[in-house]
């Protein structure tokens, strides 16, 4: 059996990913999530129409709940949120 490797969501996502790179460390790239483009393009809609700022995970959660997105694309898609 495969040992899953654990994600964890970030905001600098490109920062996560050069540092990762850097490193030369595959077990640093395997952790890092980047959210699909949509995430980012929805982000910035909802920032531009209301001036508020979501996380990329809410983003992600909330895409996937109204099934804009497959789980497979989300981090955790059976995790409760605290803000849920």
């Amino acid at each position: 059996m495969k040992k899953q490797v654990k994600l964890y969501p970030s905001e600098d996502v490109l920062v996560q990913f050069y540092s990762a790179l850097a490193s030369n460390n595959s077990d640093a790239l395997k952790k890092v999530h980047i959210p699909k483009s949509d995430v980012f393009y929805v982000r910035e809609k909802i920032f531009q129409d209301t001036g508020e700022k979501y996380t990329l995970d809410r983003v992600e959660r909330a895409m996937y709940l109204e099934g804009m997105i497959d789980s497979r694309d989300v981090l955790d898609p059976k995790r409760k949120r605290d803000w849920e």
